[in-house]
């Protein structure tokens, strides 16, 4: 599952820093409700997070939402960042902060591999490797001293 290869790899990139103390996952379910309940449960705990990675950037709406209502300046108070880096998340209001992970670029390497399949069924399979990239916007800062 997408969504568990996330989690996974945020763990992975936080330990690698000397961060494993700071790890601490909500799940929640990838909708824009789901990102609001999740922020609000790490908001109930004793130490609230210098920053926040949802999964999927429908679920950082959510988590900004909740901030919002709690008074929380981001990323003054609280940094936020998304996956997907559709296209909502670079209008000027929201600006998140986001992993790119090539969506264009592997729909095009689909398309193309099909085509290719039905051309000559006899073909090998192919696999394509992609790279995600950050995509840094305001809605991520140092944390707070």
């Amino acid at each position: 599952m997408p969504n568990a290869q996330r989690a996974d790899g945020c763990r992975l990139a936080m330990r690698s820093l000397g961060l494993a103390a700071e790890i601490d996952v909500v799940s929640t379910g990838y909708t824009q409700g789901g990102g609001y309940e999740g922020a609000k449960e790490l908001l109930a705990r004793p130490r609230r997070p210098t920053a926040v990675f949802a999964g999927a950037d429908i679920v950082a709406m959510g988590v900004l939402e909740a901030f919002a209502e709690a008074g929380l300046s981001v990323p003054g108070d609280i940094s936020v960042a998304g996956y997907d880096n559709a296209t909502f998340a670079a209008f000027g209001p929201i600006s998140l902060t986001g992993v790119d992970q090539a969506g264009t670029e592997i729909g095009s390497n689909a398309a193309r591999l099909l085509l290719e399949l039905i051309a000559d069924r006899r073909k090998t399979s192919v696999q394509v490797k992609l790279s995600p990239s950050l995509v840094p916007r305001r809605t991520t800062a140092p944390p707070p001293e």
